[in-house]
């Protein structure tokens, strides 16, 4: 909720609360998923000497996660060949995450046209539809839901066994959480990152950001064959400099003036 835009709310409730020196003292308790430093910057500045309860996972999240690379116009006919082979796993369900909203409209028209059962859920939609959209997939009905961020976190649905990041999120961290939608409760999944060559620069500034270096998965094999196959993380190329304005090979020409001019 803090990460939604409402940390400004609650600080504001805050202020109207009690403080700590006078007679009615208030107890605060903040709870998160996830502990960045503007979280502890909170903390700090609003909870006095604070006892720490964490929940410690003892399962090893069985999730194998790896970058596949894919040419931009071939995206939509990797995804739809990917979503068929899923449909014969025990865990057939898929979550595929879009960068924008009206991206993810658009991607769920073209899965439907190519005769996958599809769901949307982004931020454009009312409550009683995204509802829908999320009851009709943990019911196995869809096979497939397009989300955008407002999927990833929050949300438990116990089928999922794929996640693929149709394209980039914006930091490490949206990555996490997206990925965090399969391998729960102990089940096996698997997560798939598109990388087409459009997205050099921004796989480059997760890396930068603390992104891990994925294996890469060998495309080829898994769209025919069905076999997940990971190799080393792909090598990451510094672009070259734009090209400026070719250097002349004459030799510079220099105006003479003064004495020098009427030798």
């Amino acid at each position: 909720m803090l990460d939604q835009g409402f940390a400004k709310d609650v600080e504001k409730i805050i202020s109207m609360c009690p403080n700590f020196s006078s007679s009615a003292r208030r107890q605060t308790v903040l709870a998160s998923a996830t502990m960045p430093d503007w979280v502890q910057r909170m903390i700090t500045k609003h909870l006095y000497e604070p006892a720490r309860v964490r929940v410690v996972n003892e399962q090893v999240p069985a999730l194998e996660h790896g970058v596949m690379s894919v040419v931009k116009s071939q995206k939509i006919d990797a995804l739809s060949r990917l979503l068929r082979r899923q449909r014969a796993s025990e865990l057939n369900q898929t979550i595929v995450f879009h960068r924008t909203k009206h991206g993810a409209k658009k991607l769920v028209r073209d899965l439907l046209r190519m005769g996958h059962t599809a769901g949307e859920l982004q931020g454009n939609l009312s409550q009683n539809a995204r509802d829908r959209a999320l009851d009709s997939f943990r019911a196995n009905r869809t096979e497939v839901l397009v989300a955008t961020n407002v999927a990833a976190r929050g949300i438990d649905v116990v089928n999922v066994g794929l996640v693929i990041n149709f394209e980039l999120p914006e930091t490490p961290q949206w990555l996490t959480h997206r990925v965090g939608r399969t391998a729960r409760n102990g089940n096996e999944g698997k997560a798939i990152t598109f990388l087409s060559e459009e997205d050099g620069e921004q796989w480059r500034k997760l890396r930068r950001l603390g992104a891990p270096a994925l294996p890469e998965i060998d495309g080829t094999l898994l769209l025919t064959t069905g076999e997940w196959k990971l190799g080393a993380p792909p090598r990451e190329v510094t672009p070259a400099p734009a090209p400026g304005r070719p250097l002349s090979r004459r030799r510079p020409q220099y105006r003479r003036t003064g004495a020098a001019a009427r030798r």
